[in-house]
């Protein structure tokens, strides 16, 4: 089975607009580049990369690679990545340089092949450990009264574990995740904190200590991701399991992380790894070092999150409650529409592939979105991506680059 062409498309998927913050979620569409490979025996095979810079460029990454591809043996998957990186010297610039876009191809080629094999995708990766899959309820940062009533609605929703941004303000950070805990109590429910490298290693210390009283899961990546030596002080002065996620990128960093002894947990994510084979090594080295590891998510419309859906199933120490922004879509681009959330959990696809199609009225509609709002998305993807990494700036200055 050969690659005949490849084609990619731009929509723009409206989203929920928050009912708990003002002011700081001002993104009113997802972008993706959605991805269709076809071949020489009508297989045609889905994928779709959600950009964390410019669509436009990640477009062109993508188109520019059919020339690489068209005339290609499909399940000579591996060797051709390899062909394809190189071609971009990703093994110089570091796989982030592009992968983020050629990760879409890397999915369409193995959405045909599951296709081919009449088979969904977790059954050519050895099989399922699990079909249901455990998501997080997502907190999104306002005033504790709202934090708390976030936590409560989650809850109410069937979520079991609750996810929210420190780093922001010490205080603040406090108060929300009392909060959180005073609306949902203890028991079932789990508070997990993502801290995105905003604090010192001592600074992580002192508030992972305070904060081990709410019985937090784990934080996540506390510490700048390149001083692996002080993520792993801060492990071994705290209770409270500590998570790799910027630190454990590649399979390349996973190992690494390992070997310093610097994380509890370690984040999968095929966009930043050498797609979905860098993710399930990224898997299988933590395996053989008896750790866990959890998936991250980047704003995934229904194909992507179909496709981590059957790597999260097919290994075994996906044991923790996942990440997703899937619950903020107001539509998809998939027949059948929105996939749907049931007790915090969703199905794994068993359909061949990666186990969904596309309602080509629904990408035509979302085409057009995306062209008509072109021309605005710079300004809101600036700013959307500045509020997103807050933390990293004292509160008075982001405030004054959002105006």
């Amino acid at each position: 089975m050969r690659i005949t062409d490849l084609r990619s498309r731009v929509v723009a998927v409206p989203i929920k607009k928050s009912t708990y913050v003002s002011g700081l979620n001002e993104e009113l569409f997802r972008i993706a580049v959605i991805v269709e490979l076809f071949t020489d025996e009508g297989y045609v095979g889905l994928g779709e990369a959600v950009p964390p810079v410019d669509v436009e460029a990640t477009k062109r990454i993508i188109d520019s690679a059919k020339r690489l591809l068209v005339g290609e043996e499909v399940f000579n998957l591996e060797p051709l990545k390899k062909k394809v990186y190189a071609y971009y010297n990703l093994s110089h610039l570091h796989l982030h340089a592009a992968n983020w876009a050629l990760n879409a191809v890397d999915m369409a080629l193995w959405d045909l092949i599951g296709k081919s094999c009449s088979q969904p995708l977790y059954k050519v990766w050895g099989g399922a450990f699990r079909k249901k899959i455990p998501y997080y309820g997502a907190i999104q940062r306002s005033t504790v009264e709202n934090v708390a009533r976030q936590a409560e609605d989650l809850v109410k929703r069937g979520f079991k574990t609750l996810y929210l941004k420190v780093g922001l303000d010490e205080k603040e950070d406090l108060e929300c995740v009392k909060a959180i805990r005073e609306a949902v109590g203890y028991g079932d429910v789990k508070v997990r904190l993502d801290a995105n490298q905003a604090w010192s290693p001592g600074k992580a210390i002192k508030m992972i200590n305070k904060l081990s009283k709410y019985e937090i899961e784990f934080v996540d990546q506390p510490v700048l991701m390149y001083n692996l030596d002080a993520m792993a002080r801060v492990r071994r002065a705290v209770d409270v399991p500590i998570a790799a996620h910027e630190s454990s990128w590649t399979f390349y960093e996973v190992l690494n992380v390992i070997k310093k002894e610097a994380a509890d947990i370690i984040h999968i994510d095929p966009r930043f790894d050498a797609g979905f084979t860098g993710a399930r090594i990224s898997a299988g080295i933590a395996e053989a070092a008896g750790l866990p590891v959890v998936m991250h998510s980047f704003h995934e419309l229904g194909i992507a999150q179909c496709a981590y859906m059957h790597l999260i199933a097919s290994c075994p120490n996906f044991v923790y409650a996942n990440q997703t922004a899937y619950d903020d879509l107001l539509d998809d681009v998939i027949e059948g529409g929105p996939l749907k959330f049931k007790d915090g959990c969703m199905e794994v696809p068993e359909r061949s592939g990666i186990g969904v199609e596309l309602d080509e009225e629904k990408v035509k509609e979302y085409q057009k979105l995306y062209e008509e709002v072109r021309s605005k998305l710079t300004k809101k993807f600036s700013k959307y991506r500045l509020m997103s990494y807050r933390s990293f700036f004292k509160s008075e200055d982001c405030e004054k680059g959002l105006k």
